[in-house]
């Protein structure tokens, strides 16, 4: 079930991150300016919230499995859309349904792990499923910067939707069976996870961890190569490094969350983040390079932890909206909000003040972390 759920959310994350790399190449093509592709990372984010918060009527109907199945399939009818278009709104409405593809996802494989893996082994289960999207974030780039100058950009996105058209083919052979069904959103449901005192700061938190390890890798290549003049495979090589760390520190994210616990985990992760991504906007030269690789050295081992913060929240019969709600939310602010912001900010010449703006954000989660004390606590004693 693991490895056939990080294949799944290996293809969901790289229908997405492909785009990064790709920004300066379509920007150049199609002729589109930094706001411009800050919105169509809005879109994308739009997509999936609206999918994701759908996702359960389908989860209840043919079952976690299928719905995992279709999320693969619709990922790969926009990365094909994607590859064959020449236009700006059929990229827009390409990326909008690869969100819809990827928003599809989550509550059910989230869902799948929380019903099937004990409450002491989560975080680590967690962890592992965290090493799919960001093998993406570290394979976007590389993949991009090797094949782009042989198959062009549209070779390199059919090659994308071939592979999530296969991922969704084993899912629908090996991971259909005991996957479970889900429960459909009902008004009241939502409204009672929304009363929850500990729904809010999962959003936050959630989101300023999503705008720090996403938002900023979706502007970032096109703000480098406007504003620092870098060259496009320069600076492909750099995303690609700076996600080398957090992979690494997934292998070991469980075993630092059973010692340290899940609050002090999620604010260490997001202060150290907060401090690099305001100095993105500051740094210049070798400096630059080196926060552009640290900025998102620590915020990996933050997901396992909220995603099984998020677990204890409200009735677990009712975790895909659980997970749909705080997520969808998360994703329109980090991956959605803030990169169009960052490319608008960009576009006036003030890109500089975008990044000490997200940073500020970050440190505001935090402050909401420890005012609710509640959200993350684990009432088992630590490992020393």
């Amino acid at each position: 079930m693991m490895t056939l759920l990080v294949l799944a959310v290996f293809c969901s994350m790289a229908g997405r991150t492909v785009f990064a790399p790709l920004m300066p190449a379509l920007q150049t093509e199609l002729g589109f300016g930094l706001s411009a592709a800050g919105t169509l990372f809005l879109l994308v984010s739009i997509g999936y919230g609206g999918a994701m918060l759908a996702s359960g009527f389908l989860a209840a109907r043919v079952g976690h499995g299928k719905t995992i199945v279709a999320a693969l399939a619709i990922i790969t009818v926009g990365l094909g859309l994607a590859a064959l278009t020449s236009r700006v709104w059929l990229l827009a409405v390409s990326m909008t349904l690869i969100g819809a593809g990827a928003g599809t996802y989550p509550p059910s494989g989230l869902v799948m792990i929380s019903d099937a893996i004990s409450v002491e082994r989560r975080s680590t289960a967690f962890a592992l499923h965290e090493v799919g999207p960001n093998l993406a974030l570290l394979l976007s780039p590389l993949i991009v910067l090797a094949f782009e100058p042989v198959l062009g950009r549209r070779g390199v996105l059919a090659a994308f939707a071939l592979l999530s058209a296969l991922a969704a083919a084993a899912f629908l052979r090996w991971g259909v069976s005991g996957s479970g069904r889900g429960t459909a959103p009902r008004l009241s449901t939502v409204a009672s996870i929304l009363r929850q005192r500990n729904t809010l700061p999962g959003m936050v938190i959630l989101s300023a961890a999503i705008a720090g390890m996403h938002g900023v890798y979706s502007i970032l290549p096109a703000y480098l190569v406007a504003d620092h003049g870098l060259p496009v495979d320069r600076v492909n090589l750099l995303l690609a490094v700076s996600r080398i760390t957090g992979i690494a520190l997934l292998l070991r994210a469980g075993a630092v969350i059973n010692r340290i616990g899940r609050r002090p985990t999620m604010a260490g992760g997001l202060i150290f983040s907060a401090a690099f991504t305001a100095a993105i906007g500051l740094a210049r030269g070798t400096l630059l390079t080196v926060v552009v690789i640290a900025q998102p050295a620590l915020l990996t081992a933050l997901f396992p932890a909220a995603l099984s913060s998020m677990a204890l929240i409200g009735d677990p019969r009712q975790g895909n909206i659980t997970y749909g709600l705080i997520i969808t939310v998360g994703i329109g602010i980090g991956a959605g909000i803030a990169p169009a912001l960052l490319g608008l900010f960009g576009d006036l010449g003030l890109g500089w003040a975008g990044f000490l703006l997200l940073g500020a954000y970050m440190l505001f989660a935090v402050g909401l972390l420890w005012s609710t004390p509640g959200f993350g606590h684990d009432p088992r004693p630590h490992t020393r």
